[in-house]
């Protein structure tokens, strides 16, 4: 737990040395789909001439990039490292930087940092590909070099953590009780953090936008509802000497408003069906374009339009269509049928 709220002392003091055996465990788990062993690295890499403050990362190339595409994500950064397979002392560079360094696939350039023993230590890599971070300021200082290259030049056989990917994400809650479970009865020295609690920018952003739709949204829904009830309400106003005709011969008035009532409701489960199938061809035909956005502000890249098909935002939909119709029904209903007879038959 001291890894979370306490500053390490030393490199890697709250390391995880036996990372290989937990990660056979956890791999045991049904709907485990990855795991992952990073480090961080901290130093500076020059090309001989000029050397740079650098940030980055050291990874298992070939399990991020299946990560990557789980999520959907472009996995392309990884690609190069892949290519080089057997070949450990490579690395990858941000845009920025390698522009910063001038340098070019097959060069050599060497990685300073500090070593777990607070020595510090050098190691040559060959410079085998770019990538885009998520900030034009990030690309000037990455990298992401193999998890072994990190190991070799940190002297070390500890990574800096695992990443637990799951199936689903809803299994979260789930999934941290048993890994805690299993750390208890295998005695692993290790603290667990759900990816909610670490994603602060992530809350900060999500929570914005929530509002905003949130906002939209009730704002479309009352444009919605007016213009469903007036579009009712006319469609009553108008059989209001039809009403008038019934209640003459001899139907009452609950049974006039049990009539309405079901057809609100029948024109609601209709709305609310075609709605669902109209989302459905739109939003395919939208994502089969895979069409790019611009970058965001402060973002390198641009992220693709998906439309998600999401079960409960449908059903919430047919719900919201349900009560809008037969609530439009019912209101102009009542008001008609408290009507007099005669003042109904003689509405024009």
């Amino acid at each position: 737990q001291e890894y979370f709220e306490n500053e390490e002392e030393t490199f890697l003091q709250y390391g995880l040395d036996d990372y290989q055996n937990i990660s056979q465990d956890l791999m045991q788990f049904e709907d485990v789909e990855l795991v992952l062993a990073r480090i961080d690295l901290m130093g500076l890499i020059s090309n001989g001439d000029k050397s740079v403050a650098c940030v980055g990362q050291g990874v298992e190339p070939e399990k991020e990039k299946q990560m990557r595409e789980l999520f959907r994500m472009s996995s392309s950064i990884y690609d190069s490292l892949i290519a080089n397979d057997g070949d450990v002392q490579i690395i990858a560079l941000g845009n920025g930087l390698a522009k910063s360094l001038n340098a070019k696939p097959g060069d050599y350039l060497t990685l300073m940092a500090t070593t777990t023993d607070g020595a510090l230590n050098a190691l040559d890599l060959k410079f085998v590909g770019t990538f885009s971070g998520f900030s034009p300021e990030y690309d000037e200082r990455a990298i992401v070099v193999p998890l072994e290259a990190a190991q070799i030049l940190l002297n070390t056989s500890k990574v800096k953590k695992l990443l637990v990917t799951l199936d689903q994400t809803e299994k979260t809650d789930a999934y941290y009780q048993q890994i805690a479970n299993l750390a208890e009865e295998k005695g692993y020295p290790i603290a667990i953090k759900k990816w909610q609690d670490q994603a602060v920018y992530y809350k900060r952003v999500s929570g914005f936008y929530n509002q905003m739709i949130g906002f939209l949204t009730l704002v479309l829904f009352i444009i919605v509802f007016f213009s469903t009830a007036n579009t009712i309400v006319m469609s009553i106003v108008e059989r209001t000497t039809e009403i008038g005709t019934l209640l003459s011969m001899g139907t009452s008035k609950w049974q006039t408003l049990k009539m309405f009532f079901f057809e609100g409701l029948f024109i609601g489960i209709l709305g609310g069906i075609f709605a669902a199938i109209f989302a459905l061809i739109v939003g395919s035909i939208i994502n089969s374009f895979e069409i790019l956005l611009p970058p965001a502000p402060g973002m390198t890249d641009g992220y693709p339009l998906s439309i998600r098909h999401d079960i409960e935002i449908f059903r919430r939909i047919f719900v919201a269509t349900l009560v809008i119709a037969t609530v439009s029904t019912i209101i102009p209903a009542l008001r008609v049928t408290r009507m007099k007879i005669v003042d109904a038959l003689g509405h024009i």
